[in-house]
């Protein structure tokens, strides 16, 4: 007997970790572990895809769709044209931003929502070809508190600039979870008994926090907002500590609290320069003619002119993402030891400097008693002591620096903290919110 026809199983939801600095993409499979996609990157297989854009100025025509890559695929076309074109990164920083105006692209005039679509669009096409599914339904991390938000509006205008580029980019149904809540089903997955635990998410444009009541009692309920007691974030995490780095090693060998002389005046070169190249997001903004000339007419008068033709030269063979490798490398080594060597080659500019780990506290110690301020607020908006909790999960490349573990452990004792899955934990979540949400 014919009973109409056959509806069509819906598309599995999956799990989307769009981070400031790396995105991953996962999906729960059918024994309800997480799929993370994968992609190629110099011959090598990676979870990350780079949240950037690269865009070969060269194939930029009128009339003709803007060209570009991303993620692996543009680190390799930058490297490829040896730092000739246009890299974007850290878009996600952005979101929050009312006064960010349209960018110049070759021919191309482009705004930050259309770049997120684009962005995005590349990072679904290369998830669909790993994972053998198409996104069309899809669970989307957000921070607690967006970078560079001042208000709950603030958080609502980018959560919306989420959504649409998702949209824009063939998502047809968006759901979006705060990343420290996917980060505490990701770790609540291995449980074998339930746990009152408190979930660190250290990103590189924000901090975020959870304290979630978890474990296999609860996994499986569809409604978990009675268990979630507080949520905390702040706009600082491990770009800022990248910023330091930049401030106190990189910038004083370009030039930084140097002077000029002009009109029979001496001045201290602009810090603008510096700021902005502290700040991975904002360094693309440093290329463009008016720039360069500002640049070679102070390095005309400057007390130290090979510096700025230094900051020229890294500015203008686009640097950034080298200039950053070096700068992570530099972390883990003070992570390691007190003491690390900071490397930086680029043509004839070669920077090398010993850092002490001592150093480099006292530069981020604003930066960690701003994380510390929220950790504590979260617990008292729980109406917690930090005895109460029974496991502090902290995941983020900065959950490894010793004097912001140092906070942690002091607070609730060493054998509480535990780590792991830097890169996926956020992904994971998601993705099992998204096999919870198949469900319904």
């Amino acid at each position: 007997m014919y009973s109409g026809p056959m509806s069509r199983p819906p598309k599995p939801i999956c799990g989307v970790d769009f981070g400031t600095s790396n995105s991953v993409v996962a999906l729960l499979g059918a024994d309800e572990r997480p799929r993370f996609a994968e992609f190629s990157l110099l011959g090598a297989a990676t979870r990350s895809f780079r949240s950037l854009l690269f865009f070969d100025l060269e194939e930029q025509h009128h009339r003709k769709p803007l060209q570009f890559e991303a993620g692996p695929g543009g680190i390799e076309a930058y490297l490829e044209a040896y730092g000739e074109g246009r890299l974007i990164q850290s878009f996600k920083t952005h979101l929050t931003s009312e006064s960010l105006g349209r960018t110049q692209i070759g021919p191309h005039t482009e705004d930050l929502d259309g770049l997120v679509a684009h962005f995005l669009r590349r990072l679904f096409d290369r998830a669909e070809e790993s994972l053998g599914q198409p996104i069309e339904r899809a669970v989307f991390g957000r921070p607690v508190r967006f970078a560079g938000a001042k208000a709950s509006a603030d958080d609502q205008r980018a959560e919306q600039r989420l959504r649409g580029a998702a949209a824009a980019a063939g998502v047809r149904e968006v759901h979006v979870e705060l990343e420290p809540i996917a980060a505490a089903y990701h770790y609540e997955s291995g449980l074998e008994r339930d746990e009152l635990a408190l979930i660190a998410d250290f990103g590189a444009g924000t901090t975020d926090f959870c304290v979630m009541r978890i474990g296999p009692s609860r996994r499986d309920r569809e409604d978990r907002g009675a268990d979630v007691l507080a949520t905390g974030g702040v706009g600082v995490a491990g770009d800022n500590l990248d910023a330091a780095l930049i401030q106190h090693v990189v910038a004083p060998k370009l030039g930084k609290g140097s002077c000029y002389r002009e009109f029979g005046r001496t001045h201290v070169i602009p810090n603008s320069y510096y700021n902005k190249l502290s700040r991975w997001h904002q360094l693309s903004f440093l290329r463009g003619d008016r720039t360069r000339k500002d640049l070679e007419r102070l390095q005309q008068h400057a007390d130290e002119p090979e510096a700025i033709a230094a900051l020229i030269e890294i500015i203008e063979d686009n640097q950034g993402f080298h200039l950053h490798k070096s700068i992570e490398q530099l972390k883990i080594g003070l992570s390691q030891g007190e003491h690390s060597d900071f490397r930086y080659a680029h043509g004839d500019l070669e920077i090398v400097s010993k850092v002490a780990r001592a150093d480099f506290e006292a530069w981020i110690a604003e930066d960690v008693e701003s994380v510390t301020d929220c950790l504590d607020a979260t617990l008292a908006a729980a109406g917690l002591r930090p005895k109460d909790v029974a496991r502090v999960f902290m995941t983020g490349g900065t959950a490894f620096v010793p004097c912001v573990r140092e906070r942690f452990a002091s607070r609730f004792g060493r054998d509480k903290l535990s780590s792991g899955d830097e890169l996926s934990s956020i992904a994971s979540g998601l993705a099992a919110r998204g096999g919870r949400l198949s469900r319904r």
